[in-house]
């Protein structure tokens, strides 16, 4: 796939919160972009990588409790994302 260049402008706002973003995901600005083109596009305005920073911070928070193992939890948050998304409006 070729990658081309395009003029984007964006409040100082919207930079930080991309950069915060960047820094937290470690994905570049243009990646995010790019995500968040496909998800207007495709319609599923789904965050991508949402599974991936609950069990990232489930996992490091709190890991296995009396519920269950930590991979179930993550099943079943993958599972509930797809329903919010499939439902959403």
């Amino acid at each position: 796939m070729t990658l081309r260049s395009v003029m984007l402008q964006l409040r100082d706002d919207q930079i930080e919160r991309l950069d915060g973003d960047a820094a937290r995901t470690g994905r570049s600005r243009s990646r995010l972009v790019r995500d968040a083109v496909d998800a207007l596009l495709d319609g599923t305005g789904a965050d991508p990588d949402l599974a991936e920073r609950y069990r990232r911070g489930y996992a490091e928070g709190f890991g296995v409790d009396e519920w269950g193992s930590l991979e179930a939890w993550h099943m079943a948050a993958e599972r509930s994302r797809q329903a919010a998304t499939r439902d959403s409006w």
